[in-house]
């Protein structure tokens, strides 16, 4: 039986879930809003992440460097991410520091006082994050290919923005949209260690309990499926490897048909080293050093994408392999023994993340109103069967649902309708 997780709503519509480890050294305590860059308007593109970093930069009674030093001065870390539906800050200390941080993690979240001097330095700290992952093809790729599932949506949108929005958005913009967007009701408290759940519930009522949602609350813009894709791009760069990225949309989090029988798909597929992409791409064609695949879910839809980097000489070969693996699931039942070690894998790695960290999670789930129950995860996975992986790869993995973005050297020796032909798998 795995450990209760315990939920509490506070009157303003906050969240507190915790998962007692009586035995525990440490304690981690996050506080998740659900706001992320799906929520910005185009212009204001990549705020929600320029809102993560200011919020780090000084409270009326801490300074930056006061803030880093009251949790990392005790051993423990501090960090924060920003996502398309929701926003993280999160800290992990000894148990006999909870206290502490708790209070540090409310002071940024609440009181950050957003200097002028300090948002206009952090506008250049955030344009030098973009150049650096603009310089990693593997992330191109992958910022790509969000662009294609999502054309014209904000969630194809950069997370951290434009370095023309960054460098421009004023102070007032970035304030009204915090204003708009962060809410009692969209946060969730989450506590796990050695702690009691009636403790810190007390806790974050005395620090929160009495704030009001505001007034106007900016909902993000809904997904529908009648929103096209771009089925291709091609991107060259002073590279030596091609990387590839492919991606297939998915229904989000809620939906509790499809949502186990893809976790299955993208587990096949590419996220183990017994997975098919691993066994068929590198080790039997040694095509790539790296292939992987991976499910990604938001409130009203998601994704399942793969990814490969390899010789450009070999790119086309790897890809018309990678979507040749995707029509065997497509045209032929997986294996009695494939499901099993299948679902033995997803089982076994729910539990150990459920005896480690496993807050992020159900957290994630409280933001977009499930249930986070541990014991009904592990059910759905043992009720998946070999014909429920087949329908649904039928249903969302067939070649008119593809994008494809492709970054290759300059060099490299496939045209753009090379590439465009293994579209049609």
């Amino acid at each position: 039986m795995l450990d209760t997780l315990k939920t509490t709503t506070l009157g303003n519509g906050i969240q507190v879930v915790t998962l007692e480890k009586p035995h525990s050294e440490g304690v981690q305590i996050a506080i998740h809003a659900r706001v992320g860059s799906r929520n910005e308007p185009e212009a204001l593109n990549g705020v929600s992440h320029f809102i993560e970093h200011m919020l780090f930069k000084g409270t009326p009674t801490r300074t930056a460097k006061a803030i880093s030093q009251a949790i990392e001065g005790q051993g423990g870390t501090l960090n924060a991410y920003t996502d398309r539906d929701s926003t993280c800050y999160y800290a992990r200390v000894p148990y006999d520091k909870t206290d502490l941080a708790l209070d540090v993690l409310g002071d940024l979240f609440y009181n950050a006082t957003f200097d002028a001097k300090e948002l206009d330095r952090e506008r250049h700290v955030i344009a030098e994050e973009i150049r650096m992952y603009d310089d990693q093809p593997d992330c191109v790729a992958m910022e790509r290919l969000a662009a294609q599932l999502w054309s014209g949506h904000p969630l194809g949108r950069p997370i951290a923005g434009t370095e023309q929005n960054v460098l421009e958005m004023s102070r007032a913009d970035i304030l009204a949209y915090r204003k708009t967007q962060y809410a009692p009701r969209r946060t969730v408290f989450a506590f796990a260690g050695r702690v009691t759940h009636e403790d810190c519930v007390e806790k974050v009522t005395r620090l929160a309990g009495r704030l009001r949602n505001p007034r106007t609350l900016r909902e993000p813009e809904p997904f529908t499926r009648a929103i096209p894709l771009d089925p291709f791009s091609l991107t060259r760069r002073g590279i030596q490897q091609t990387q590839l990225a492919f991606g297939w949309r998915a229904p989000g989090i809620a939906d509790k048909e499809t949502r186990p029988a893809m976790a299955f798909l993208s587990c096949l597929l590419g996220e183990t080293m017994m997975s098919r992409l691993f066994q068929s791409i590198r080790e039997r064609r040694g095509l790539c050093y790296s292939v992987s695949s991976d499910l990604t879910l938001y409130a009203d839809c998601g994704a399942l994408a793969i990814t490969a980097g390899c010789h450009p000489d070999k790119a086309l070969r790897c890809a018309k392999a990678i979507l040749a693996e995707i029509r065997r699931l497509i045209e032929k039942p997986v294996g009695a023994a494939e499901m099993r070690r299948t679902c033995d894998y997803l089982c076994g790695r729910f539990r150990l993340r459920m005896d480690g960290t496993p807050i992020g999670w159900a957290a994630n789930r409280l933001l977009f109103g499930i249930k986070p129950d541990p014991e009904a995860v592990l059910a759905e996975y043992r009720a998946v069967t070999a014909a429920d992986v087949q329908a649904v790869a039928h249903t969302l993995l067939q070649p008119g649902a593809l994008a494809m973005a492709v970054v290759a050297p300059n060099n490299a020796r496939h045209s753009a309708e090379e590439w465009a032909e293994t579209l049609a798998y």
